[in-house]
């Protein structure tokens, strides 16, 4: 019975080198938006549909300047085109 093609994963060596983890700034990025967005709403007082709001386009942002750098120009112009369409939307 032949095993289903399947992409294995490379071994690291000397030619191939370990993919390196998480970098600080991704850390930091997923502890401080949650703290930011409790601290707007319970200090703050903002209503949760803004803070929901505020924090989404951050990560808009984040992920277009992360597609950008990587060359992945559709994506951008995805996610930029994405993110003007909501801005655009009338809210309730």
């Amino acid at each position: 019975m032949k095993r289903a093609l399947m992409p294995q994963a490379a071994e690291h060596g000397p030619d191939r080198p370990a993919r390196p983890g998480p970098s600080a700034a991704q850390v930091a990025g997923a502890v401080a938006f949650p703290a930011m967005g409790s601290v707007l709403t319970v200090a703050g007082g903002m209503p949760l549909t803004d803070v929901f709001a505020l924090l989404g386009g951050c990560g808009v942002i984040g992920a277009a300047t992360v597609a950008v750098a990587g060359g992945g120009r559709r994506l951008a112009g995805a996610l930029v085109t994405a993110a003007v369409r909501a801005a655009q939307e009338p809210r309730p």
